[in-house]
């Protein structure tokens, strides 16, 4: 699957959420990037769209659509290329994206385990990165 397919899934999985609605399109849409995962070329997007992506369709299951829906919209512009990481901009990440996300902890279920686990995935990369650069 292309990365930007992965991105396109993800973005129009979350429209639909965000109106309330639900289909197989969107279930098995999100199951393929589920099996593509490894695909992705960023380690820490990687692993933060394999475990978002499957809290999404657990509370999909639960019928709590606008929280999986929110799940999404913070992971629909994380970088899955090299490419873009080198492009992506962290700090919007951090000022815009993710305070969004915190904005609404009430209506998302597990936001603190989510957030946390972006964090550490995030952290991960960049200080792993910094390392190697030293």
């Amino acid at each position: 699957m292309e990365l930007r397919k992965i991105n396109e899934i993800i973005i129009s999985s979350r429209n639909i959420l965000f109106n309330n609605e639900v289909n197989d399109t969107v279930i098995s849409s999100l199951e393929e990037v589920l099996i593509c995962w490894r695909e992705i070329e960023v380690d820490s997007s990687r692993n933060i769209l394999k475990y978002c992506i499957g809290e999404a369709l657990q509370q999909i299951k639960q019928s709590k659509l606008t929280s999986a829906g929110r799940v999404l919209n913070l992971i629909h512009n994380l970088p899955l290329s090299l490419e873009g990481l080198n492009n992506w901009d962290l700090d919007y990440f951090i000022s815009m994206e993710l305070p969004n996300f915190l904005e609404h902890f009430e209506e998302i279920n597990n936001s603190r385990d989510i957030s946390l686990y972006v964090f550490q995935q995030i952290s991960n990369q960049y200080f792993n990165s910094a390392l190697l650069n030293r």
